[in-house]
């Protein structure tokens, strides 16, 4: 059990240092330019997203391999 509850008190480190980072690194990009540059952040979520009771690493993983595909679909898509 204890070892359990420091594998999820790293997770959710990992978790809230990642999405600092991009939250830092996009403010750093919209604060940047001149007038053409856009102010806003578009999200298209494709494949979904699952809400459970409990997150498993297996789940990270899963998720964390869509993000991936999600990028790579839409760096294929868009820039056709």
């Amino acid at each position: 059990v204890q070892a359990q509850d420091a594998r999820d008190a790293m997770v959710k480190r990992v978790y809230a240092d990642l999405f600092q980072f991009l939250v830092n690194k996009i403010n750093e990009e919209l604060s940047v330019g001149g007038a053409d540059r856009h102010s806003f952040i578009g999200v298209l979520d494709i494949f979904g997203f699952e809400h459970f009771e409990v997150n498993s690493f297996e789940q990270l993983c899963i998720n964390f391999c869509n993000e991936k595909l999600q990028f790579h679909f839409n760096e294929h898509i868009f820039r056709m």
